[in-house]
Parts: structure tokens; C-alpha cells; sequence
């Protein structure tokens, strides 16, 4: 991240010529659409990465050093760590380990041994960092024991673990970090035997004289009874970013350790204002519209991860609240925080600037960030999550856009087993022997895009649209390998659902470039995979049987 002076100054530079965002629920969002393109696998099935927001800093030119945490790499730290991870660009955390581009361990827990912070012993977990003079500031949720499990320093019960917030330094850029300060803490639940307790979870933004943190509440409480995976929000000086207070219905005096906060509101804006309190905690700063973006996982009443949206300057009133944008940024079947997920698990999402590594965009510098995200498939555990990445390129019109959001379909090769498939998403078999680096070829990069919507039934362009659903067989072939199916409505006989794809149109959309996509059988061994030609060629060869007309998606 290159930032010079202080960030202050920097941040109170660019909003200048920020325009002035509305400071109500109702936020104009129908002229804006997301093109989702092609997701890659950028870390494989590993116990090391994608159980904390992504979050990156830029080193110099051509140099950035990611953040990720899960497991610790020896006995020492354990349980749970942050790793360093240095390459060319945001999204260039390939690195190996050992190996001079990766740093284990930076930030750990320790609880066999001297914990970097008593009121953590289970783990670190480093959400986001600000820059401000030379200094890197980490914000790193952390977690102890429950009440019951504290004397004997158990850490294996993750489920009752009380959440927190840390304030750790750096003056090297992250490879080190000095005695940290407890920042976020609540006495939510704190004494219950069942359960989550505290409050963490968190993602800082940084304004003109605040930074604000966006936090979780892990556990419903008497007096709030739905207060569960609500969000929560605290601000502190940029001067003083020690001295957090919450936000309890306005900006009082509730500090931020076991002070009281209340939950911040979002309204769905598709004509319903539906309420919802339940808006993530991974922010990001559009600059150019001077808008804070919030993602967040399903909740019972929205499927898919959720973008919610307020001004910069709604933040410092005593009414904040946010517009939630009405389309998912990429749909699912739920949010499935388990080994071997019944769908497709989509975990901690994060929008991230290619150019600088910030949580930040800006389309008048570039039209594009990246959105990375842990990836569970159904058949590999949590111990073998997946950190996948994805462009997300943002366009603005002075109409209404119908779609908003659109994810792209890739198909790859296997040439191990001359297989093909298409997915949304990037390695579909993470488990060993279904090596993920056997499917590394991209044969076509993006076949088209498909609308997303969190509706069962949605309508678009005067059409109800075709639900497109991603399956595995259930029986292993060829060669012991599954075949990955695409097809309408249910997945067929023998197949279980991977997840919900997106959508189709029946015929041919009335506005925007499309093609229609077929269903396609493989002649050598009976595999599947979705093509754009009704003969299912390749090449200009035929090597397949078109199955079914799938209908319509949209291209660029």
C-alpha cells in the first residue's frame, strides 16, 4: 500500500472530490451492474488459509503481502495463525511454504504456551489493516476459551469461544507485530455454557477523522433476542485508534470494550424496504461514489452474498443505516459453515483494490476489484478449504439495469482424464486423488454470464427465468474421477446439488448480448460439460451430443 504521510491527510484528500451519498435507506443501486468474472483457485485444499477476511498491502511496485489465517504451521503456535504471503500482485499469494515469499505464523494464539494476547490464546486472525505514518496498523480477531473450557485451556470447542478485537503495530510490514491492545469485547453471553460470546469479526474502514470497524454479534442475547450474525458497529479517532466507542443508537459514550451497541439496520431496496440487521462485516470503500459496501454470507432470508450500501458521511450521524442491494453478488443454496457442506460454501467474502490492496475501489482508476472468498465444495471438510478469487468488473449507466449481476461459466480440461467441465466457480474436486491441479487448464474462459438472483422465481425482461443448477455425480467415473453436470431446475439421478448456478432465459433476451448454451455429453466417456455450440464442438470438431438446450445467458 503506498501511502505517504499520514492517512488522514490521504483519505481527507480523496474525499474531497468524493460525491456527497445520500445519508438514508434508500440509495439509488438500479443503475449499477457486476460482471463476475472467471474464479480461480489461488490457494488449494489446505488447513492454512481462508478462515479470515483476505485482506492485502502493498509493498512497492509489482510487490504486495497477503493475508490469510487458519491453522499454524508447527506445534508451537497452535491453534490458530495469520500467514504473510508476498507476490507481484493483490491477488498473488501462490507462494510455498518454506519459502522466502511465505512468513508463517506472523500473528498467533499459543495456548499450550505464552499467547500473543491473554484474552486470545486460541488464535489471531488478521481481518484488515490501515497504513498511516509507516506504521501498519492490524486489526485481528481473536478468540479464548469458553468460561468452562478457560481453566484447562481447551481450544478444541470452536463453538463456544468468546470473540474479540486486537489492535496490533508493525513497523516491518507486517512480519512482526508489537504487544497488542484490546479494542472490541461484549459481555454477550459471556457466562452462557452453550454458544459463541463477545463480539469480533471485525473490518476497519478509515473516513476523514474516524476509522469506523464493522463487527459481529455471535450470540443472541434477553433483550435481544435475534441478535445473532447481526452487524455491529464502533468508531475511533484516526489519532487515537486505541479508543473505540460503540454505536448503541447513535454515538454516546459505550466504549468499546463491553460497552452496549445496538444492531445496524439495512433495507432491501426492491420496493419492499424489507428489514434486515443481519449485513456482514467485510467493508470496502467506493471512492468515487463515496459509498461504504458491506458483504455479507446468506441468512434465512436472502441467498447468496449480500452488498449493502451507505454514505461515508451517514456513518458519523446518529442514524446510520444501509441500502441492501436486491441481487446477491453471487447466489447460493445457504451458508453452510461445515465439513463436507450439504451445497457449495462460500466463507468470509472480501472486496479487495488490484491496484493498491486496500479495501477499497474506485472506477475512475480502475473499473474492477477482486473478490476473494473461501471455498468449500461438499466433499471436502473445512481442513481443505479452497481461497478463490475472482475480478468483478463494475459498470454505472444513467438507465436501469436489467440484470444487475452477472457470474460468469468457465470450462476447464482435464487432460488426465480428457474430461471437461463447467462451473461458476474454480476446482470442483479438492480431495485427494482428485488432484485440484489436474483441472488448472482453462479451455474457455468465460461461455457467458449468468444473472443471479435470490429469488426461487425470479423474472427478468419480461421472461421467468430457468433455474441453472451445478451437480456430482454420486457414482465416481471416468477412471474413478465424478463427472460435474450443469443442467435446468434439479440435478438428474445419481447426481447430488453442488449449487445454484444461476439463472436462464427461456428465449432470447430483448436487450444485451446472449447465446444460447447447450447441455453437452462427451462421445469418448459420457462426461459433461456446457457449451455454446449446438453441435458440441470443439475446435470446429463435433466431439459430443448436444442433451438439452439449457436457453439463454448473457455475453459482453
Amino acid at each position: 500500500m503506498k501511502l505517504a504521510g499520514s492517512i488522514l491527510a490521504v483519505v481527507t484528500a480523496v474525499l474531497v472530490f468524493a460525491p456527497m451519498a445520500p445519508a438514508q435507506k434508500d440509495l439509488g443501486t438500479s443503475t449499477i451492474r457486476f460482471w463476475v468474472e472467471r474464479a480461480d483457485a489461488i490457494r488449494m485444499p489446505e488447513t492454512y488459509d481462508a478462515d479470515n477476511y483476505f485482506n492485502s498491502y502493498q509493498l512497492g511496485t509489482n510487490s504486495f503481502r497477503g493475508f490469510t489465517a487458519n491453522g499454524c504451521h508447527g506445534s508451537t503456535d497452535k491453534p490458530n495463525c495469520t500467514q504473510a504471503i508476498d507476490g507481484t500482485a493483490v491477488w498473488d499469494v501462490t507462494a510455498t511454504d518454506p519459502g522466502s515469499s511465505y512468513h508463517e505464523n506472523v500473528l498467533y494464539g499459543q495456548s499450550n504456551g505464552t499467547p500473543m494476547a491473554s484474552w486470545a490464546m486460541c488464535g489471531q486472525w488478521l481481518n484488515s489493516t490501515i497504513s498511516q505514518n509507516g506504521v501498519l496498523y492490524g486489526f485481528s480477531h481473536g478468540e479464548n476459551p469458553s468460561t468452562a473450557d478457560l481453566p484447562s485451556k481447551t481450544c478444541g470447542h470452536s463453538s463456544t469461544h468468546h470473540k474479540t478485537m486486537s489492535l496490533f503495530t508493525s513497523t516491518d510490514s507486517g512480519l512482526t507485530w508489537a504487544t497488542p491492545t484490546l479494542i472490541i469485547d461484549s459481555t454477550d453471553n459471556v457466562s452462557g455454557s452453550s454458544g459463541e460470546s463477545g463480539e469480533g469479526d471485525c473490518n476497519i474502514i478509515p473516513g476523514t477523522t474516524y476509522a469506523y470497524l464493522f463487527c459481529r454479534h455471535p450470540s443472541n442475547t434477553s433483550s435481544d433476542p435475534s441478535r445473532f450474525d447481526t452487524t455491529g458497529l464502533a468508531r475511533a479517532p484516526l489519532s487515537n485508534l486505541t479508543s473505540f466507542v460503540k454505536y448503541d443508537n447513535g454515538w454516546g459514550t459505550q466504549p468499546g470494550v463491553n460497552g452496549a451497541d445496538s444492531d445496524i439496520p439495512g433495507y432491501l431496496n426492491d420496493g419492499t424496504d424489507a428489514l434486515s440487521h443481519k449485513l456482514g462485516t467485510s467493508a470496502t470503500y467506493w471512492k468515487d461514489k463515496g459509498w461504504v459496501m458491506l458483504l455479507g454470507v446468506s441468512d434465512s432470508n436472502f441467498n447468496g452474498i449480500k452488498l449493502s450500501f451507505t454514505g461515508l458521511s451517514n456513518l458519523g450521524t446518529n442514524s446510520v443505516q444501509f441500502t441492501t442491494f436486491p441481487y446477491p453478488l453471487m447466489g447460493d443454496d445457504g451458508y453452510f459453515f461445515a465439513s463436507n457442506p450439504a451445497h457449495n460454501a462460500y466463507l468470509y467474502p472480501a472486496a479487495v483494490n488490484l491496484l493498491d490492496g486496500t479495501r477499497s475501489f474506485d472506477l475512475t482508476q480502475k473499473a474492477q476489484f477482486e473478490f476473494v472468498y473461501g471455498f468449500v465444495p461438499h466433499y471436502n471438510t473445512l481442513g481443505q478449504r479452497i481461497l478463490a478469487m475472482r475480478s468483478v468488473t463494475v459498470n454505472t449507466s444513467s438507465t436501469a439495469q436489467d440484470p444487475q449481476v452477472l457470474v460468469a461459466l468457465t470450462t476447464r480440461l482435464d487432460t488426465n482424464f480428457n474430461q471437461r467441465y463447467s462451473s461458476t466457480q474454480p476446482v470442483e474436486y479438492g480431495v485427494e486423488p482428485y488432484s485440484p491441479v489436474s483441472f488448472s487448464q482453462v479451455e474457455v474462459d468465460t461461455v457467458g454470464y449468468l444473472p443471479q438472483f435470490f429469488s426461487t422465481t425470479p423474472t427478468s425482461q419480461g421472461q421467468t427465468l430457468t433455474k441453472i443448477v451445478e451437480c456430482t455425480s454420486t457414482a465416481p467415473w471416468p477412471a474413478g474421477h465424478p463427472d460435474h453436470l450443469m443442467t435446468t431446475s434439479s440435478c438428474d439421478a445419481n447426481y447430488y446439488e453442488d449449487t445454484t448456478a444461476g439463472y436462464s432465459y427461456p428465449s432470447k433476451p430483448a436487450t444485451g448480448n446472449s447465446v444460447q448454451i447447450y447441455r453437452c455429453s462427451s462421445t469418448a466417456n459420457g462426461t459433461h460439460w456446457v457449451s455454446s455450440s449446438s453441435t458440441c464442438q470443439v475446435n470446429g470438431v463435433s466431439i459430443g451430443t448436444a442433451e438439452k438446450s439449457l436457453g439463454w445467458i448473457l455475453t459482453k
